[in-house]
């Protein structure tokens, strides 16, 4: 089997870790063939990663993991063959969103008595998009005693202080994910649904719902699902004409867990999502 990993996150992602180039070597000693970085609302790591691929001889397939909201909550859509140049049309109001809400949190932390500002989280995100977590780890440097006796320290703090009733909630507003589809389209990128059995989880009618507005493929096999999970969604990429795609969702240590070459498919879901790049049913 030529093996593939379609879903992968680097430094370019706030909650990444390693370089492109790493991330290229590793997969390399582990015989891949081809592989894609999807980072948040990112595209940070091309051309990085391209020329890192043919040095070593690896296929990369343009990527990018973008927030968006279903429902009224987070889901993520997974964008294939992207041009990094058309990026920046597609994820503009992306990243509006996130420094807006970035902006109100870190008022509200302030408020509350912690010494942050908006230009510090900015700086340590780089060229990464703003995150919570960029956040977190300033706060934690700065008022560690908020933090003893916790095991998960981001996570506690988030859920204590972002998540409702926290005293730093901001109720955050999603770009619908229905726009990003056609978005996407309308640059010949390919979407595909990022691990639908994480969040709601995604029902038949949703599936049959976004495959309307132009959906084009579902990632069926990822370290989120079980196996009756990654079964019902190949059933429904298989029902529906949908590419069934797979990936890791590597990160380093924040996700500690899950590791290169955790997750493998064969290169033939490459090849169908090559053909359906420019296609636009919606």
């Amino acid at each position: 089997m030529k093996k593939v990993d379609l879903h992968i996150h680097s430094k370019y992602s706030s909650d990444g870790e390693l370089s492109p180039g790493e991330i290229v070597r590793r997969l390399k000693e582990l015989n891949y063939t081809a592989l894609s970085i999807t980072d948040h609302d990112s595209m940070g790591a091309y051309p990085e990663v391209l020329r890192e691929g043919e040095r070593e001889g690896l296929e990369v397939i343009p990527g990018v993991e973008i927030t968006t909201g279903y429902k009224g909550r987070e889901t993520h859509l997974l964008g294939y063959f992207l041009s990094p140049q058309e990026a920046p049309h597609v994820l503009q109001p992306i990243l509006r969103s996130r420094l807006e809400l970035t902006e109100k949190r870190v008022k509200k932390l302030k408020s509350l008595g912690f010494h942050i500002e908006l230009e510090d989280v900015l700086r340590r995100a780089g060229p990464s998009p703003p995150t919570a977590p960029i956040i977190i780890e300033i706060i934690m440097e700065r008022h560690p005693e908020k933090f003893q006796g916790m095991k998960d320290p981001i996570r506690e703090f988030y859920r204590g202080y972002f998540l409702s009733p926290g005293p730093a909630y901001v109720e955050r507003v999603y770009v619908p994910i229905e726009e990003m589809i056609e978005s996407l389209l309308k640059r010949g990128a390919v979407p595909v649904l990022a691990h639908p059995g994480a969040y709601l989880p995604m029902e038949e009618t949703d599936i049959l719902y976004l495959k309307d507005r132009g959906l084009q493929g579902i990632e069926v096999k990822n370290t989120y699902h079980d196996p009756q999970q990654e079964a019902f969604y190949r059933r429904m990429a298989d029902k529906y004409s949908l590419v069934p795609t797979c990936g890791s969702d590597f990160h380093g240590k924040r996700k500690p867990k899950v590791h290169l070459g955790d997750v493998a498919c064969d290169y033939s879901l490459v090849v169908e999502l090559k053909m359906r790049r420019g296609k636009n049913e919606f």
